[in-house]
C-alpha cells in the first residue's frame, strides 16, 4: 500500500511562481494544489482540505488574509496551517497576516531552504512505527552531487536522524552507510528524507538534523538493528 501524500495548497496569482513551487514540491513528495484567486483558493480549500495552506498576501479579487480569516474562522477548517506569502517583511504586513490568524508568514523571493524550513515546521512526516533508540556513530550520506560525513542521533529498522548544520530537503532522495557498535560490517541502504529540522527549529539542546526513512534494508540488517534497539532498550 502507498504512503498518503501530504496536500499542500498554494495559492497565488502569478503563474509562473506557482508553477516552479509545484514542480519543487512534488518532486519532493508532495501533492500540490494551485490557486490562481482568492475566491479560488476558499474553494479548493473546502474540497481538498489540504496539509497546508500557503496565501499570497496580496491578490486581485481577494487578499490572501481575507480567506486567512475565512479559514480560521471555519470550524471544519480551523485547524489547518495557514502561511502567509508577503512581499515585504513590514510590520504592517505581519499584522495584517497575524490579525487574520495566520500561523506562520514568509517573505518573496522564497528559497528553497526557506520554504522547505516552513514546510517542516507543519508538517511531520516521519511515522513513528517503530522503536527508536539513541546512536552516536559517523554516517555517510551521499548523492549525485554530494557527500557528507556527519553523526547519528537515534536509529530504528525504519530509518536514522542524522545531526548536521546544513539539513537537506524532505524528499531528497540519498545513500546511507554507518556502522552500529560493536559490528564489523557497515549497513548500507537507500534512503529519502522525510523531515529536516533547520537551527532556528531546533528543541533547547538539539542540535539541527534530517530524519532518513530507509527504502531498501537488507532482511540481515533489520534483524540487526532490531537486536542492537532491543539491547539499548534494557
Amino acid at each position: 500500500m502507498s504512503q498518503k501524500k501530504e496536500k499542500i495548497l498554494i495559492a497565488d496569482d502569478m503563474e509562473t511562481f506557482l508553477r516552479l513551487e509545484k514542480m519543487l514540491l512534488e518532486r519532493s513528495g508532495y501533492e500540490i494544489v494551485m490557486a490562481k484567486s482568492g475566491s479560488e483558493a476558499i474553494k479548493k480549500i473546502q474540497i481538498e482540505k489540504p496539509d497546508l495552506i500557503f496565501l499570497d498576501l496580496l491578490m486581485p479579487d481577494m487578499n490572501g488574509d481575507v480567506v486567512c480569516r475565512f479559514v480560521k474562522t471555519n470550524k471544519g477548517l480551523k485547524h489547518l496551517p495557514v502561511i502567509m506569502v508577503t512581499t515585504k517583511g513590514d510590520p504592517e504586513s505581519r499584522e495584517r497576516c497575524a490579525q487574520a490568524g495566520a500561523d506562520d508568514f514568509i517573505t518573496k523571493p522564497v528559497t528553497q531552504r526557506d520554504l522547505f524550513e516552513k514546510i517542516s515546521k507543519f508538517i511531520r512526516v516521519e511515522k513513528r512505527t517503530f522503536i527508536r533508540t539513541p546512536l552516536r556513530v559517523t554516517v555517510i550520506t551521499s548523492g549525485k552531487s554530494f557527500t557528507f560525513k556527519d553523526f547519528t542521533y537515534d536509529v530504528s529498522e525504519g530509518g536514522i536522524f542524522v545531526e548536521t548544520d546544513t539539513p537537506l530537503a524532505p524528499g531528497t532522495a540519498l545513500d546511507v552507510e554507518f556502522t552500529l557498535p560493536g559490528d564489523t560490517a557497515a549497513i548500507r541502504a537507500s534512503g529519502k528524507i522525510i523531515r529536516a529540522i533547520a537551527a532556528g527549529q531546533t528543541a533547547p539542546g538539539r542540535r539541527p538534523g534530517m530524519g532518513i526513512q530507509f527504502l531498501n534494508l537488507k532482511d540481515a540488517d533489520v534483524a540487526r538493528i532490531k537486536e542492537y534497539v532491543a539491547r539499548s532498550d534494557k
